[in-house]
């Protein structure tokens, strides 16, 4: 049996049961788990190993590739804008930044853009991670000549990778600097936690190796629910085989490269700010960050007008990238009930492979999940085991 460090109050014994489970039942390498309620830390746990070899243990400064939890980290960034009066989400994205015009996008809103709701699901132009370390003008000019793939406000689509592109210059037109350095300062510093958009080197001995799923282990998992299953990957698979070519245009450019997924243990990767997907964190310091969205107490991010947008209950919308129903308020990701919460008030961004980093002000409740290997599911078992085992906790 795995062994696990850490602390957990003895009301959420269950929860850490759930976690050894997962280890058990060999879905993880390495992971780790973060609980504030009412304010206090009540778990901070982890497990494993930072590779599959187990040749260095997890250690309570672990840190971890968190993928999509990066969007929400990016959205606190915009928070702070608003709250400072820099940043209406309703204006124009060409008012801050007049060569997004370009190609009938002069009226779409920043609300629009952050929300998936802009028709930006992809980017035509063929991009790579690397153009954004040796060939940022080539983004530049893909970002600014791409036409909405449909009419702003009239569907939704998750930008898987577009949105992290178009929300970085945007950030950069209104503040003056990078969305990663003014996280770094303002969020990252004030609170003391280690959470990164662009890895100091320093960090690198911290990181674990990530562990992607491989093809072939997708593509058996994925057969079940193709045929049989009424599942967000079943439902996926299922279009891409009708020829929807709608998560291959979002999730496939920019490209990874040859070494797909495994690109993200290179150290150059790690030096980028790539605001959907690169954030480098623990545990502890994803739940420190949302635990701020949780107490009732003054909020240094968010004024209470745009808290109250953020516990809004959403209308969920199916989305035409994920083949399900769901949304975003102000960048934050709003899931169907009873997935990572009961409560409509709830939200955060989840991560692919199983990270998670979600707040429910209802419950005065903050929690994240990190782990290095990855899952094929969109929303894993693993990930929703530990979610409804702490709210029987709290039951």
């Amino acid at each position: 049996m795995v062994a696990i460090h850490g602390e957990c109050a003895p009301r959420f014994a269950a929860l850490q049961a759930a976690f050894q489970k997962n280890f058990a039942e060999n879905r993880e390498v390495g992971a780790a788990l973060c609980v504030f309620h009412q304010g206090k830390k009540v778990v901070d746990i982890w497990a494993g190993y930072h590779d599959a070899q187990k040749a260095l243990p997890w250690q309570k400064d672990t840190l971890v590739t968190v993928f999509s939890v990066t969007k929400a980290l990016a959205s606190i960034c915009f928070l702070l804008l608003a709250k400072r009066k820099k940043f209406d989400y309703d204006r124009p994205v060409s008012d801050y930044w007049p060569d997004f015009a370009m190609r009938g996008k002069k009226h779409i809103t920043c609300r629009q853009l952050l929300e998936h709701r802009a028709g930006l699901y992809a980017i035509e132009t063929p991009l790579t991670l690397r153009d954004f370390a040796d060939n940022y003008s080539r983004v530049y000019r893909a970002l600014i000549e791409q036409r909405p793939l449909y009419v702003p406000e009239s569907q939704q689509g998750y930008a898987a990778q577009a949105w992290g592109c178009y929300a970085a210059e945007l950030f950069r037109h209104i503040a003056g600097e990078s969305i990663g350095k003014f996280f770094a300062r303002e969020v990252a510093k004030r609170l003391g936690v280690d959470v990164f958009i662009g890895l100091p080197a320093e960090k690198d001995p911290q990181v674990a190796t990530l562990y992607p799923v491989s093809t072939a282990e997708r593509l058996t998992a994925l057969v079940p629910d193709i045929v049989f299953g009424n599942t967000t990957e079943g439902r996926i698979a299922r279009a891409f085989l009708s020829g929807d070519r709608s998560i291959e245009k979002a999730y496939m450019n920019p490209a990874l490269g040859p070494h797909g997924l495994l690109v993200f243990n290179e150290p150059w990767l790690r030096r980028l700010e790539l605001p959907w997907a690169n954030a480098i964190a623990n545990a502890r310091g994803l739940a420190t960050i949302m635990n701020m969205f949780a107490t009732k107490g003054p909020n240094p991010f968010v004024d209470h007008a745009l808290l109250r947008e953020l516990m809004r209950p959403n209308p969920l919308r199916y989305d035409l990238v994920l083949q399900k129903r769901l949304g975003w308020n102000l960048g934050f990701l709003k899931e169907e009930l009873h997935l990572f919460s009961p409560h409509p008030e709830s939200f955060g961004h989840s991560g692919m492979g199983g990270s998670l980093a979600w707040v429910d002000p209802k419950s005065q409740l903050a929690f994240a999940y990190t782990c290095n290997k990855m899952d094929y599911r969109v929303r894993p078992e693993k990930t929703l085991r530990l979610c409804h085992a702490l709210y029987r906790c709290l039951s």
